[in-house]
């Protein structure tokens, strides 16, 4: 394992890379599977945990001091070692990863390469102290915030939808 691979999965919980597995931004019209402005399907940033329970969408729960885990059912796609759902008890979801399945509005999802995640979102900045870990503004919702994080190859390895203010989960 790279030690880019180590610190993704123990700095930032966004996981292992895929290295260039997966295809470049192919999304098949009419799938729901949308992860923004405001959430994923029937799962939304800020949602009661309670309500995001009832969604369906998520599994084999974690819970921590401050901040519950869980990943979003097999049916929604792969996801990356450590990538899932985060809720603060008190804030409720307050991170959604992406999957295999799922995509920005802007088409972007595991797979895209750096030059199409930075002509989708033009404002994309570095997230210091890591070098290839963006973050970028949600078009439409000013209180979110896209996390990028790119493998050797300059593909998106994991990707997710978080609150600006994460609470316990940040």
């Amino acid at each position: 394992m790279s030690a880019r691979s180590a610190a993704i999965i123990g700095s930032i919980v966004l996981g292992l890379t895929f290295g260039s597995a997966g295809a470049s931004g192919a999304v098949t019209a009419g799938e729901d599977r949308v992860l923004g402005p405001a959430g994923y399907k029937s799962l939304y940033l800020g949602q009661p945990e309670a309500a995001a329970e009832a969604t369906g969408l998520l599994v084999d729960k974690q819970t921590g001091q401050r901040c519950h885990y869980y990943y979003l059912h097999p049916s929604e796609g792969q996801t990356n070692v450590g990538s899932g759902v985060f809720v603060d008890p008190g804030r409720g979801v307050t991170m959604i990863g992406g999957t295999v399945k799922s995509h920005t509005p802007e088409g972007i999802t595991l797979g895209s390469r750096f030059g199409e995640v930075r002509a989708a979102y033009p404002d994309m900045r570095r997230l210091p102290p890591l070098t290839w870990v963006y973050r970028a503004a949600v078009a439409g919702n000013e209180d979110a915030r896209y996390r990028f994080a790119f493998d050797e190859a300059g593909r998106v390895a994991d990707f997710a939808l978080e609150a600006a203010e994460m609470g316990a989960c940040g």
